[in-house]
């Protein structure tokens, strides 16, 4: 568990959390026993919310891992496309059998390759944009993901706060320490540039919610 909230608060909050259905019910509960960093249950409940304020029919992801949040983004749109990228061989491929085996080929594009090279090819105007992959690299996936946004589109970038480290020095460990201070750098770039209104929520993990002005 990576949450930075007290779990019994964490517990509450997601038993308020109206049931996603059984077959991604199951597919969640197949991730979460093999350790498959896929969003927390509160972290998708606000991704719902913004997709229905934007009416968003065009989402792009940076880090599709085996296709979980990809597959519940695309059952939330009333229609529309999800666009995401893997880099690592063995998830891209897994992503593309769970996303076949929920009917959703033509909803969802997975790109394989790292997102640093291949973001730029990625064609297209998106509503929403989903960053949660390499955490030392957000600044880069932000920058080409604002290239690509449609004026009022929001950015989420999920796990921001990393386990506490990123408010507090003293939870760093020493083989994280690039991470935390490129993931602080990254909070305040995006917090204190003006052609952006963020706020950093204590959902999961942590996550940044920037609109883009």
């Amino acid at each position: 568990m990576d949450n930075i909230n007290r779990e019994y608060i964490d517990e509450y909050i997601s038993s308020l959390i109206e049931d996603e259905g059984n077959e991604l019910k199951d597919f969640r509960e197949y991730c979460e026993e093999r350790n498959l960093p896929i969003i927390h249950k509160e972290v998708g409940q606000f991704i719902k919310l913004v997709i229905n304020q934007l009416n968003a029919k065009n989402i792009i992801e940076i880090g599709t891992n085996v296709g979980y949040s990809s597959i519940f983004m695309s059952k939330v749109m009333k229609e529309g496309k999800v666009v995401t990228l893997e880099r690592s061989e063995r998830f891209y491929k897994e992503a593309l059998k769970n996303i076949s085996d929920f009917g959703l080929e033509n909803n969802i594009q997975v790109y394989f390759g790292d997102a640093v090279d291949i973001l730029d090819e990625v064609e297209g105007n998106f509503d929403m944009a989903f960053i949660d992959a390499a955490k030392s690299y957000y600044r880069i996936f932000f920058d080409k993901c604002l290239k690509k946004m449609k004026p009022g589109g929001i950015i989420l970038s999920d796990n921001v706060l990393y386990q506490g480290m990123i408010a507090s020095d003293e939870l760093v460990v020493r083989r994280k320490k690039t991470l935390v201070r490129n993931l602080r750098n990254y909070l305040e770039y995006i917090s204190h540039d003006k052609r952006f209104v963020t706020s950093v929520l204590p959902l999961g993990d942590g996550l940044a919610v920037t609109l883009i002005n």
